[in-house]
């Protein structure tokens, strides 16, 4: 590491990086969720774009001054990036699905189309596409275990969707 890191990191010389950004992660979680939460009304947003932020520090922690601006300079950008997009699709709502002449077709799909977008897309390339879960975890740049989750809570929706 670098002289030029956070005094939080620089206190513990002989730790790796992983480590010292662990310890952040513990001591600025809970305020950097609130801070999150304030931006975007949004618990679960709130926990996305923290974590966003830690993955974005830990990627550069080499190169970060000062790890607990950065970290808190992340989340604000997160949460305003968050909030412009929520805002566009609110203005832009989904297509009504087109008919397919078949009704389960049809309300499966209308389902599907309310399924947030991440979700809605390892559905249809898994669906519509048949693709495996090595593929789409290839084509979305994901672990394939976080493809396998998203696909159970996906169906997991749809299906109290169209009960």
């Amino acid at each position: 590491m670098s002289g030029r890191l956070d005094p939080l990191l620089r206190a513990v010389p002989a730790e790796p990086a992983v480590a010292a950004v662990a310890r952040l992660f513990l001591d600025h979680r809970q305020r950097l969720l609130g801070l999150a939460a304030a931006i975007t009304l949004d618990r679960a947003a709130a926990e996305d774009i923290v974590q966003d932020a830690f993955a974005g520090l830990q990627r550069h922690v080499e190169h970060v001054d000062n790890a607990v601006g950065y970290l808190q300079r992340s989340v604000i950008n997160l949460g305003v990036n968050f909030v412009r997009r929520r805002t566009v699709v609110r203005r832009h709502p989904p297509p009504r699905a087109l008919s397919a002449g078949n009704p389960e077709i049809d309300e499966t799909w209308t389902a599907v189309l309310t399924l947030p977008a991440k979700q809605r897309a390892v559905v249809v390339l898994r669906f519509w596409e048949d693709m495996t879960i090595d593929a789409i975890a290839e084509v979305l740049g994901l672990p394939a275990g976080s493809v396998k989750s998203t696909l159970h809570r996906a169906l997991r929706r749809l299906e109290g969707e169209l009960r």
